[in-house]
């Protein structure tokens, strides 16, 4: 594809993107998203290489690469996943269907080495995401880099992972600065192209790794699998049990709230399992689930008067999507992406600087306000059907051809 024969859309939602020989940059107008036009006619069908650090539990960042995958499958294309670990009967159903290969040693201690050294041969694009596996790019050509964020523990995060880890965590976060930081740097400038999930992700890619990238591309969700219900007497709270989604407060919130017959609704595991479990036994209107099936998180989606979800920086965070595809209002904290996915004061609240006490005031305030919650949903539920997978595979799709055809150009 030459050049001059690309396309570029610009709406009231859209950068510019600008080309110059190869290097990428973009325009500082303060809008949301870049999509990348292209003609796709007459393209061949490619053979995809998808690398993953490990394919184990329901994470965000594998909900992604199982939907990308299955859809460039449909579309034709030839696809391959390479992993670390892979734990068929604790992940996503969609992975059976896809040809998945172990990379060995299969020790996480070994991960960014084992990615670091593979090279594919015999495929026309390697799409990577989520370091170790980023690091991929290094030894292969064309790469398709699916930047959901510059590793925290490298740079905007450190010290938080810091103080909230043990004496052999810390070290482990040290050493791990300092083997892996400069190679993970050079990783993101080695990809042919790199896509941030989100403006939050891009000003930190530019930030971190001098590279703004080419567009945004949004992860998603399937909207018609969330339905919308009733407003019952519960709060939501679907997350990973770890301090930096701070689960916590919320289950501490609601030891302030007044109404009670508000209960909150708690799902999800991981690290603070033990933490959460001990908070919740202080509160009577905390129910704790756990894990459980899609479809029964789902059910509590629809039913709920409304998520919380409280995480200290997301990247973009797909909980308040799935909230507005239920029409459901969201409380969170006004940091990071939810300033991308929540509306303050229309599809919800953004709290600056939370604490159990401000999330409380809102809990109170929606059940008091019934109408104003619903109203909120609605409005949520508007807003973020531009999140719905069956718009933004086809731009995904389109960057994967664009890596393909300006690296083959550049030969």
């Amino acid at each position: 594809m030459k050049e001059n024969s690309w396309k570029y859309g610009q709406t009231q939602n859209t950068l510019i993107l600008e080309r110059n020989w190869g290097k990428e940059f973009i325009s500082t107008q303060s809008v949301r998203r870049v999509w990348v036009r292209m003609e796709l006619h007459k393209y061949k069908s490619l053979k995809i290489a998808i690398f993953v650090p490990y394919i184990e539990g329901l994470g965000g960042h594998l909900r992604v690469i199982a939907r990308l995958a299955s859809y460039l499958k449909s579309k034709g294309h030839y696809i391959e996943i390479f992993t670390q670990r892979y734990n068929k009967d604790d992940t996503l159903g969609d992975f059976k269907n896809l040809k998945i290969n172990i990379l060995k040693p299969q020790s996480k201690s070994f991960a960014p080495f084992v990615f670091l050294l593979k090279k594919v041969k015999k495929f026309d694009v390697v799409v990577v995401g989520a370091f170790p596996a980023t690091l991929g790019t290094i030894r292969n050509k064309p790469t398709f880099y699916i930047c959901y964020t510059p590793k925290r523990d490298f740079y905007n995060f450190k010290q938080f992972a810091l103080q909230n880890s043990s004496t052999l965590g810390k070290f482990n976060i040290l050493l791990k600065n300092l083997m892996f930081k400069r190679i993970d740097f050079i990783a993101a400038q080695k990809a042919t192209v790199l896509s941030p999930v989100s403006e939050t992700v891009r000003r930190r890619s530019e930030k971190f790794y001098k590279r703004g990238g080419t567009g945004i591309i949004y992860c998603g969700i399937d909207f018609k699998d969330f339905k919308s219900g009733k407003y019952e007497d519960y709060m939501l709270i679907p997350s990973r049990f770890a301090p930096a989604k701070r689960v916590d407060m919320a289950v501490e919130a609601m030891g302030y709230v007044k109404n009670k017959k508000i209960k909150l609704y708690v799902v999800g595991d991981g690290p603070d399992r033990a933490k959460i479990e001990r908070l919740a036994k202080r509160h009577k209107n905390v129910k704790l689930f756990g894990g459980i099936s899609d479809s029964e998180l789902r059910k509590l989606y629809s039913n709920a008067l409304a998520v919380i979800y409280l995480p200290v920086s997301e990247e973009l965070g797909l909980v308040p999507i799935e909230a507005g595809a239920s029409e459901k209002a969201v409380i969170g904290a006004n940091r990071g992406g939810l300033k991308e996915t929540v509306i303050n004061g229309k599809t919800g609240f953004l709290i600056s600087n939370p604490t159990p006490k401000k999330v409380a005031e809102k809990v109170d305030f929606l059940a008091k306000n019934r109408k104003t919650a619903i109203k909120m949903g609605k409005a949520s539920k508007v807003y973020t059907k531009k999140f719905d997978w069956k718009n933004i595979m086809p731009e995904w799709e389109r960057l994967i051809y664009l890596a393909y055809t300006q690296y083959n150009n550049h030969r």
